[in-house]
């Protein structure tokens, strides 16, 4: 029987999976012809007319032969030599690229893309027709160890001017590296349409020139974009079935099998094409295959600790693993090899009835990277050398060769590694119960995180699961450290808090010098850990910066005295849930619930599903229940604050429900007090609403627009809105994104009001809002609104009839996140669709209370939500409880 073993614990990162999976095209040298394989050379500067010999030619020859028999060290340090004695700029272009490439091969990839910058600044200089090719060669070399290092938007720029510059110059093989290479990083980003279309154009290339490497890189990339759109697939199907949807469930489904089928293909051709040509290149198409198998089988096992394969993919698979180590012995040391017999550990260590031994792969990757002097290649490793004594449980092993390997990643400034080595010594010291250094490791990680969250959280749009399975445990293992397993005494926390990395969301954090370096509470550090964690949900969910253009807005906690604001943070871990009450003043009061993750999820799922049932009270029950396990031990506090208004900061599962469902057996929560949620207090702009200069830009759709049904109930909810606080209504052809665009150009709306439907879905590409001519992305209504910034802010965008995907817990980061990535003070949106006559008076009520002196929004909607509890015909909150007020309650 064949297995699939799922315990050792992964750590195929983003950035490593691009160093791994991904075939590299590489360009060949400045000044030298292509290589019969894609294999970076360095190359000799043009002789002199004379044809005499230079003084420093020796030194560069005896640098090539060293990079040639791989002594990259000694070669960089001849050419270093060979650069203080060249003054011509051509010949200091070709040396920079030498030492770019030798930098590159060591796994220096800061120096090497500074080198390639010095070598595209002299050619810069130079008008003629081979120095804009060279450009372009140095533009792809460049832009692939931006990707290496997870920066893929930068590399695209850099890819894409390469192939600019290629479409107008006779090289075409450079053209087919450069679209190979911006296909990868397209990849890496979620696009795969744009990758496909750049891989595709790579092949032809490649075909038309019969240049096998390339082909075969080609192959191999195309099947690695379908593999993972097919996951993509898979993942959407699982949370259409759960929803309900079996007619999306069998689309997506037969999509996924469709595209899994073709990356199978592709794989299978790369292979075959790289026979005779690279062994590394057939290696790798070899192990990609197998990913694909394995991944095509784990997609139903549910999270199975063992899955069940076919005896015939299970033959298969043992023999691509012992093809691939058999090419890997032969081919020569690298930095491809080193990773490459890594990659192979790491998959054979996941299967059953293999005679390949991960240790021993792993051994030779290690002797290969100290024998060319790549310590990146080496912290990789000894890192997953450690991972491997500690699921043997030998942690004092896994503790000493972890150490190197962060002393390796150190050393070359490679956070990407370090973190990860960070934080598997804290998660080791935990389980030897050595709580205070595994608190203190696990800050060091996150601090490590802190200082390239804007590559490692937004490096892939798509299904997020790097992030959720290699950066959000760091934080969620630290926070239950913190607060099941607390340390004795308060301990300095080198935690960064959000403020302290401005205006650089890049800059790297010392862990001597943050702000937050000071003697702290285990809760009070929970706070600051969890809003780092909002602020990378939301960055990752969106996948770009802007969340960083909202956090540089916001403002302190005196707002919260001012306004007599109690705010409540919810934690949800694996064993516990807990809530963190923050008073008015700024202190913190901690409740532990003795209810884990799995079975709090259950409980809100099941709400969520009553609320929705108009028909019945089954929701009543369950809305009590929540109470009393959420709400009650918070009581007595409450009643002695007698807030203004309490703000929810919910984690996971609790952002699907509103809060002011909840009930205490005699009312509403909403009853008692203003309610607001906010994904992050440090994304929250304070400022009171001008209630005497409201006016509002209202759009609406009635129509269909497939597959989403006809909106009955919106032409008289954008009547009532206008009526109520004039400005510009805009109903169906009116409707349009020419029109909205025009109107917020023209004139500036403090209220934006949006009833159509609208999606929340798991990624900001199936987020989106429906308009009469096109679908308005939350990137496009973000660009709408910030580019008004001229003008006043928008105070509120009011989007009704929308709704949050039901099975998934990071749909609702997109309505959470909607009022910061729009940019915008405050959104009110429902959680739920709802095509109603209710809408209306709710939404009438609201604006008519928002209207009123020193009526803050918060109290403007619990007011007309309690209106709508005291009419018999919309006292249900399936009608007024999913719409929830977002950001800025005041």
């Amino acid at each position: 029987m064949f297995q699939i073993c799922q315990d050792w614990r992964r750590f195929s990162l983003i950035f490593f999976a691009s160093l791994v999976f991904c075939s590299v095209f590489h360009v060949g040298a400045i000044g030298q012809a292509q290589s019969s394989a894609p294999v970076e050379q360095p190359s000799l500067p043009s002789p002199p007319a004379s044809g005499s010999q230079q003084p420093y030619s020796q030194a560069i020859q005896q640098g090539i032969e060293r990079y040639q028999g791989g002594q990259y060290a000694e070669a960089i340090a001849l050419w270093q030599q060979a650069l203080t004695q060249i003054s011509a700029a051509p010949e200091r272009a070709i040396i920079y690229s030498n030492l770019a490439i030798a930098y590159r091969q060591i796994g220096q990839l800061d120096r090497a893309i500074a080198h390639w910058e010095q070598a595209i600044q002299i050619y810069r200089a130079q008008k003629d027709e081979a120095a804009r090719s060279a450009q372009a060669r140095l533009f792809t070399e460049q832009g692939q160890a931006y990707s290496d290092l997870g920066q893929h938007k930068r590399a695209i720029t850099l890819l894409q001017s390469a192939v600019k510059i290629t479409q107008n110059t006779p090289n075409r093989l450079t053209e087919a590296a450069a679209q190979g290479a911006l296909g990868s990083a397209y990849w890496a980003l979620g696009d795969y349409d744009q990758a496909l279309a750049a891989h595709q154009t790579s092949l032809k290339i490649a075909r038309e020139l019969n240049y096998p490497p390339y082909i075969t890189t080609a192959l191999n990339n195309l099947g690695n974009v379908y593999a993972s759109r097919g996951d993509r697939y898979t993942y959407q199907a699982e949370l259409a079935q759960l929803e309900g949807n079996n007619r999306e469930f069998s689309r997506l489904s037969q999509a996924a099998t469709q595209d899994r089928t073709q990356g199978k293909t592709y794989f299978e051709q790369s292979w075959q094409a790289a026979q005779g040509v690279s062994g590394l290149e057939e290696a790798r198409a070899l192990m990609n295959w197998n990913r694909l198998l394995v991944r095509s089988q784990r997609s139903g096992a549910s999270g199975n600790a063992q899955t069940q394969i076919t005896q015939h993919d299970g033959n298969l698979i043992l023999k691509n693993f012992n093809r691939a180590s058999e090419l890997l012995q032969t081919a020569p040391d690298s930095r491809d090899k080193a990773y490459a017999l890594i990659n192979l550990a790491e998959q054979i260590s996941k299967v059953e009835g293999s005679n390949l031994q991960p240790a021993t792969l792993l051994e030779q990757a290690l002797t290969v990277a100290r024998k060319i002097g790549d310590a990146r290649a080496e912290s990789f490793a000894l890192g997953s050398f450690a991972e491997l004594h500690e699921a043997a449980g030998d942690l004092n092993r896994a503790l000493a060769l972890n150490r190197k390997a962060q002393f390796a990643a150190q050393q070359i400034n490679a956070p990407d590694s370090l973190y990860r080595w960070q934080w598997h010594v804290g998660r080791m010291l935990k389980a030897l119960g050595e709580t205070e250094q595994a608190i203190a490791a696990y800050e060091q990680a996150i601090a490590t995180l802190q200082s390239i969250r804007g590559d490692i959280v937004g490096a892939n749009k798509d299904l997020q699961l790097d992030f959720r399975e290699q950066v959000e445990p760091v934080y969620r293992e630290l926070m239950t450290l913190l607060l099941e397993s607390p340390p004795s005494a308060k301990v300095k926390s080198v935690i960064p808090t959000p403020k302290s990395l401005l205006p650089n969301p890049y800059i790297q954090v010392s862990l001597k010098t943050t702000k937050s370096n000071r003697a702290k509470s285990s809760v009070e550090q929970v706070v600051d850990i969890l809003e780092l964690l909002k602020l990378a949900e939301l960055q990752n969910f969106f996948g770009d910066e802007c969340v960083q253009v909202a956090l540089a807005e916001s403002e302190g906690e005196a707002a919260l005295t001012d306004t007599n604001t109690v705010v409540v943070y919810s934690v949800i871990l694996d064993k516990q849930t807990h809530l963190i009450l923050r008073s008015p003043d700024g202190s913190l009061t901690h409740y532990p619930i003795a209810m884990g993750r799995q079975a709090i999820e259950q409980k809100i799922d099941q709400l969520r599903y009553f609320l929705e049932l108009r028909a019945t009270e089954d929701y009543l029950s369950q809305a009590q229940k929540i109470y009393d396990w959420l709400i009650r031990p918070l009581e007595a506090n409450l009643t002695t604050f007698k807030p203004n208004t309490v703000v929810f900061i919910n984690d996971g599962v609790l952002r699907k429900v509103p809060m002011a469902a909840l009930h205490d057996g005699k009312e509403f929560l909403i009853q008692k007090y203003p309610i607001a949620t906010t994904p992050s207090l440090s994304l929250t702009t304070r400022q009171p609403v001008h209630n005497n200069n409201l006016s509002a830009l209202s759009l609406g759709l009635t129509v269909e627009r497939s597959p989403f049904a006809s909106l009955s109930n919106v032409r008289a909810e954008v009547e009532a809105v206008n009526q109520i606080l004039g400005g510009t209504k805009l109903i169906d052809e009116g409707f349009t994104l020419p029109n909205l665009q025009t109107q917020l150009q023209k004139k500036s709306y403090p209220i934006v009001h949006i009833a159509t439907h609208g999606k929340f879905g798991v990624d900001a590409e199936s987020t989106f809002l429906v308009g009469f001519d096109q679908r308005l992305s939350i990137e496009t209504l973000d660009n709408l609104l910030r580019s008004r910034r001229s003008r006043e802010a928008v105070e509120l965008l009011t989007l009704s009839a929308c709704q949050t995907a039901a099975g998934d817990n990071r749909s609702a980061l997109g309505i959470a996140g909607v009022a910061v990535r729009a940019g915008v003070e405050s959104a009110l949106a429902t959680l739920w669709y709802i095509n109603d006559e209710a809408t209306v008076p709710l939404i009438k009520e609201f604006y008519s209370q928002l209207r009123q002196p020193n009526v803050t929004k918060a109290e403007a909607l619990r007011r007309a939500q309690v209106k709508m509890i005291a009419d018999a015909n919309y006292n249900h909150p399936a009608v007024w409880s999913p719409f929830v007020l977002i950001g800025n309650w005041l």
